[in-house]
């Protein structure tokens, strides 16, 4: 139980962490920064709600073939999991791109915050599309019981790049750094995804024979 919650506990207390360290980098350029942060996040985590879900209906197959020994199956349904998912975050990086201004505008009808939050959102929908395959990396790993590869990757997002970035990048590009931290987190992410995911896969051929 531990083992296989493990991964998701860090994923939602670093991601706190983060938040907090966040708003207090975002403090230094006034209320109107922290306020488009702020929107930003929330934008952000209702899309990703969307692409966590599917991860979650992804699981219990995931599991329950692996379980079975139906290693392509495991294989095929995380796949089409991760298309999905990355398709419907090309469209909603397409359309938050175009009306950045106007989604921000929603939740404050400020100059300063939708001048800030605008660029804050579009250059955070720059990485979104690459963040289906690192969440539902961390979710396959979760699942087929290889803890230590799952927590490694739930942590990077939010954490193991995410903190260090925010306590830097501000202090070479000033509040450039605050809005552009996220999608170097992910980036940076992704890197680490991929060849942690080439041995996962590689585990499972052996599985196979």
């Amino acid at each position: 139980i531990i083992a296989a919650g493990l991964p998701s506990l860090l994923r939602q207390g670093l991601g706190s962490i983060a938040t907090i360290l966040l708003n207090v980098a975002a403090a230094s350029y006034g209320d109107a920064a922290i306020a488009a942060m702020s929107i930003v996040g929330r934008i952000s985590f209702v899309i990703n709600s969307v692409i966590i879900g599917l991860g979650q209906g992804f699981q219990p197959l995931g599991g329950f073939s692996f379980g079975a020994k139906l290693f392509d199956r495991v294989t095929r349904a995380f796949w089409i999991t991760v298309r999905l998912s990355t398709l419907f975050l090309v469209f909603c990086t397409v359309v938050g791109f175009i009306f950045s201004e106007e989604i921000i505008a929603w939740f404050r009808d400020d100059a300063d915050v939708i001048e800030i939050g605008t660029l804050a959102l579009r250059i955070q929908l720059c990485s979104l599309p690459i963040c289906a395959f690192i969440m539902h990396s961390n979710m396959l790993m979760q699942t087929i019981n290889m803890p230590l590869r799952a927590n490694l990757i739930a942590a990077a997002r939010r954490g193991l790049f995410f903190i260090p970035l925010i306590l830097v990048l501000p202090r070479f590009y000033g509040l450039l750094g605050v809005q552009m931290c996220q999608a170097v987190s992910d980036v940076l992410s992704l890197l680490l995804a991929i060849p942690i995911m080439y041995t996962v896969f590689k585990d499972i051929r052996k599985l196979k024979t």
